[in-house]
Order: structure tokens, then sequence, then C-alpha cells
């Protein structure tokens, strides 16, 4: 299985329920982690980084091959539970590589293909050339988060309407939400639910799936607050999970339920170290 992700990777400066450390960070990183212990997966990050960003290289098949400056999108992250608190530094940093012959003929060979940016970088544009150089049965996935997110005077994360939303939204298969990426977040989803699948992921509820008419929860075994090591990375899991069993059963309750297993396994260890063992029965 061949899974590329196009986005961002970024450092992570993260303080969380028992955790404090430094590290590389992004959906991209996280699922290429998680795509690690998966067999027969191949995964492949496509994102800007500086050279700041090569000590967290050497596990990652990430391209460009060589960084494009000195330094990297850094997000200092807080998380206690469910609530978080977020500053972006270097933003400058997070433009969206040129879409060279190079990136094009990578993006032709993805059986899966993540969209994952951190920040309102890409435009319409961009995502549209990008998308015409997939394979018509490549699975497409959108985690918009970064359409989200704008930016203070003193670099804290601020709520952004995705305003480009009716335009990226039905070039995907899937979108894959939180319930805290945006205040509207419900009715963003049933709304993009006329014309395409979302799945709105509820942290210790499960998660939720809408399609047109349908719609239906996927529970998971709550975890007490005191025993979780380190939820970062939680979403960006369970979503390399999902793409992972869905493109291979097509069988979106049973992928759901296979996501929520591993994202649940991962709260019990530290993000730049997951633990994790693939169900036998799924």
């Amino acid at each position: 299985m061949n899974i590329h992700i196009l986005g961002h990777v970024c450092i992570d400066s993260n303080v969380s329920e028992h955790a404090t450390y430094t590290g590389a960070g992004s959906p991209a990183v996280f699922m290429a982690h998680v795509y690690k212990k998966f067999p027969r997966v191949s995964s492949h990050i496509i994102a800007p980084y500086g050279s700041n960003f090569l000590p967290y290289c050497k596990d990652l098949n990430i391209y460009p091959s060589q960084p494009i400056g000195d330094t990297t999108l850094l997000y200092e992250n807080i998380s206690h539970g469910n609530e978080r608190s977020q500053k972006a530094h270097h933003r400058e940093s997070a433009k969206p590589l040129p879409l060279t012959e190079e990136i094009k003929n990578t993006l032709s060979k993805a059986d899966i293909l993540f969209f994952a940016p951190l920040t309102p970088d890409y435009s319409i544009e961009y995502v549209k050339i990008a998308m015409q150089h997939l394979r018509k049965d490549t699975l497409k996935i959108f985690l918009p988060q970064g359409y989200y997110r704008s930016f203070d005077g003193e670099d804290r994360v601020v709520e952004r309407d995705f305003v480009e939303a009716d335009e990226l939204i039905p070039l995907f298969d899937f979108v894959i939400v939180s319930e805290e990426d945006h205040r509207d977040i419900i009715k963003s989803a049933r709304d993009w639910s006329n014309t395409t699948q979302v799945i709105m992921t509820q942290g210790d509820k499960g998660a939720q799936y809408f399609f047109q008419d349908t719609s239906f929860t996927v529970p998971v075994d709550k975890v007490n607050l005191a025993d979780i090591i380190d939820s970062v990375g939680s979403g960006d899991i369970f979503s390399a999970s999902f793409g992972y069993k869905y493109h291979l059963t097509k069988d979106v309750k049973k992928s759901i339920k296979f996501a929520n297993n591993i994202a649940r396994q991962c709260l019990f260890s530290k993000a730049d170290n997951l633990q994790f063992v693939l169900p036998n029965n799924d």
C-alpha cells in the first residue's frame, strides 16, 4: 500500500497530561510513525521544511530530500484532556512547495492521498492541480484543520472560517474533522455530507459518520483522564488507521472501529514513541 501525505510537517513543543517534550509533529509525521507498524505499507511525505528539521528526517520518507531553508513551522501545544492552546511560529516556512514534475509523478503513485495542511496556505488552485495527477482509484482523504486556523500578533492560533470549503470538500472521498476544529463543525459536517463522506472524531465518545441521509456513531471505550499519558496526535492516528483499513475493506463501520481502537491504545504512550497492537480479529 503506497500512502502519500501532502501538507506540512512541523516541530512541536508539547506539554500534555503526563509528558513534556519537543519533537517532530504534524499529521504527516504521526501518520508515518503509525504506518511503520502496519504490514506492507510505504508512506511518503510531501511538505516544506528547514534544516532544523533534519534531525527528525532519518525515519521519514520525505520530499524534498534537502531542506528549503533554515527554519520549520513550529507549534507550541499545551494539551489537557480535550483542551488545547497553541502558538505557531516560523509560518513563513509553511508556504507550499512548487508542483514540480517530481511531485506530480510521486502523486501519481499514491494508493491513498491524505491532504493535511497545518495552515491555510494551500490555495484552491494548488490543490486542484495536485489532485489532477492522482489515479482515478486513489483514495482521497482530507484533514482540513489548517484551514480553520488564523494567527494573532503574538502568534496565537485563533479560529478562522474555512472559506475554501465549497470548492475543496467535493474533491475528496472522505473528510475527517474533530469536534474541536470549529464552533460550527457539526453544521459544516452535515452540509459537506451532501457531497462527500464526513467523519467527525469526538474524543472519548468515539466518532460520528455523515453521508447524505445516513448518520451513525461508532463508540469507543472511555479512558480515565488520569490514565492518559499523551493525547497529542490522537486524531491523526485515527485518520491514518481509518484510511489503511478502509482501503483494504471498503467498510466504513469496521474501519472507524479499527481506527478508534488504535487511537485509544496510543493514549497510553508518548506521541514520539507510539505503542499499539494490531487487533487480531480486525
